[in-house]
């Protein structure tokens, strides 16, 4: 059973909910639709003589007992589906927020160690970006040991601080022992608007005895959360969401490419296992397109990057290295290169979307650099920057734009969004992040 893939297809069916028993009982038709399996809402299990819980809905299949436990915390949003109007309150106590969501985990925890179950996962949606987004700085907020956001690591005794008051701790007084070691990994679900609160995000944590046994021997030596890097700010912006189905299958590639063109070929093996016809270095007129993939549903333009600081390591019982090719500045011109370069394209051929797509374990592309001004300062590429209009060098040597002297120009307005690709451990460079970056069709000629 395949929950990351059940949630796609309902996001295409569902991209919004009332409350939270509304997604409840949309997810287990969906299941039901996709699987031959049995399923129970609410439950009852009892956990021993004095305890008992209600599991949000419990699965049988193949011999297999899964349970799933839901949660969906939203901000203020209107939306209309279907004919259907949603409208939705902010829900807000985002620090009550988080600590039940790794309450539900702990639970899950529970049930597969006293083998009630074989498998967990804790499903999470929300449009509240202060659960998903790294706050980049160490706020000592009281609810600071429980924080979901993209990249922690979750697991030990996490506590509230210690001025943390009665009224918001209320029967939530007890420690919680996470005994797995958990990387919280946010993926889109849906994009109702481009407004902040439109866009809905997904985590899914599994549990089960295998993956715990996993995590142990990955991170043997780590008891603190993973360092906070970049700060963020949340731009009231036009945000261009990715599509999921293509995040889904680049972060399904199980292995660390060695190579800009190991990238390519095995994300295009794997467009090929999700039913699409692909062609390698595609002729568009002037301009080459890495991967051009088409079913009856989607024709996909997808320009690839891949650039990657000093890593020797094991992964997947397979010895990686991986050479520092530097020339940062140099990479993020050619990135964006792509971007202007896939608005051609797309605007040649209405109904296409195009994938710019950099996977790089280098942190220098995604943090925010502390210096003022740079000569690739238009073209920075980091957390939550908004790239658009005309970008060019400043004051940069002939060697640095040999062969990239042209000014870039952007008819589309992008907000970059980082997200994990594989996280092989703390260590400074055995951190694997992607930017992809969708453009779309806007309904104009761009010559």
């Amino acid at each position: 059973m395949n929950i990351q893939a059940a949630l796609d297809s309902l996001a295409r069916k569902r991209p919004i909910f009332h409350n939270e028993a509304d997604l409840q009982h949309a997810l287990a038709w969906e299941l039901r639709g996709l699987y031959e399996c049995k399923i129970r809402l609410e439950r009852r299990m009892e956990i021993d003589l004095k305890r008992r819980t209600y599991l949000d809905m419990l699965i049988e299949i193949d011999g297999k007992r899964i349970t799933i436990e839901l949660k969906y915390k939203m901000r203020a949003v209107e939306h209309t589906f279907d004919e259907e109007t949603f409208i939705l309150l902010n829900q807000g106590a985002q620090d009550i927020g988080r600590y039940d969501v790794l309450k539900d985990l702990q639970r899950l925890e529970q049930m597969v160690k006293l083998n009630l179950v074989d498998e967990g996962y804790l499903i999470y949606l929300t449009n509240d970006p202060s659960y998903y987004l790294d706050p980049g700085v160490e706020k000592l907020t009281v609810d600071r040991e429980f924080r979901i956001h993209e990249g922690r690591q979750i697991s030990g005794i996490l506590s509230w601080a210690e001025n943390t008051g009665e009224g918001t701790m209320k029967m939530r007084e007890e420690p919680l022992d996470i005994e797995g070691t958990y990387i919280m990994s946010w993926l889109p679900y849906s994009q109702l608007n481009s407004s902040v609160t439109g866009s809905i995000k997904s985590l899914i944590i599994p549990v089960n005895l295998e993956d715990r046994e996993r995590n142990r021997r990955l991170y043997p030596e780590i008891k603190e959360p993973l360092e906070v890097h970049n700060p963020t700010t949340i731009i009231e912006e036009e945000k261009t969401e990715c599509s999921m189905e293509i995040n889904s299958i680049i972060k399904s590639l199980d292995v660390i490419p060695l190579s800009q063109f190991d990238l390519r070929d095995k994300l295009g093996a794997s467009l090929k296992m999700a039913g699409y016809q692909v062609q390698i270095n595609r002729d568009f007129g002037k301009a080459k397109i890495d991967i051009y993939a088409e079913n009856k549903n989607d024709q996909l333009a997808i320009e690839v990057r891949y650039k990657t600081a000093l890593l020797k390591t094991i992964f997947n019982g397979n010895h990686t290295e991986l050479k520092n090719q530097a020339a940062q500045d140099i990479s993020r011109y050619d990135f964006l290169k792509d971007l202007e370069k896939l608005e051609t394209v797309i605007a040649q051929r209405p109904g296409t979307k195009g994938y710019a797509v950099l996977i790089t374990n280098d942190r220098s592309y995604w943090e925010k650099t502390k210096r003022v001004t740079s000569v690739d300062e238009d073209f920075r590429i980091h957390q939550d920057r908004l790239i658009q209009g005309q970008l060019s060098w400043k004051n940069a040597s002939g060697g640095t734009t040999h062969n990239r002297e042209s000014m870039i120009v952007l008819k589309g307005q992008y907000h970059l969004d980082w997200q994990s690709f594989k996280i092989l451990g703390t260590g400074k460079n055995e951190i694997f992040k992607m930017l992809v970056v969708e453009v779309i069709s806007r309904g104009e000629n761009i010559p």
